[in-house]
């Protein structure tokens, strides 16, 4: 299903986010913030989270030139890096810009390969 900028959007990010790490019973995750969309036309949307206690991620749907994208980060330090940065290039463009909820577990489950091996 394709997200949109509206609030059913929002749920079902933060669902799948839930769902992904409930199915790892190994794995531990607590969302500590979250944006939700906005009236505005172009608004963006999150949910953070601490995963296993120790690698802050983010998970954002928001407008890139017109196009809605959906992107998962990693923080280091205060800042959120997208893959291009904390992963080698050809890793990195293995990862889904479309905002569904498809992706998002295919992107949830490349940033796990990605933790465990570093």
């Amino acid at each position: 299903m394709l997200l949109k900028n509206d609030m059913q959007s929002f749920d079902f990010l933060f669902n799948k986010i839930s769902e992904y790490y409930e199915i790892c019973k190994n794995r531990k995750i607590v969302i500590f913030e979250e944006r939700h969309p906005s009236n505005d036309v172009e608004s963006d949307y999150f949910v953070r989270f601490l995963l296993d206690r120790k690698n802050v991620v983010e998970y954002r749907v928001s407008f890139d030139r017109g196009f809605l994208v959906a992107i998962v980060s990693l923080a280091i330090g205060p800042h959120y890096f997208s893959p291009g940065d904390f992963w080698d290039y050809e890793n990195s463009q293995r990862f889904s810009l479309e905002p569904s909820t498809e992706a998002i577990g295919f992107n949830l489950k490349l940033l796990d390969e990605f933790l465990i091996s570093n």
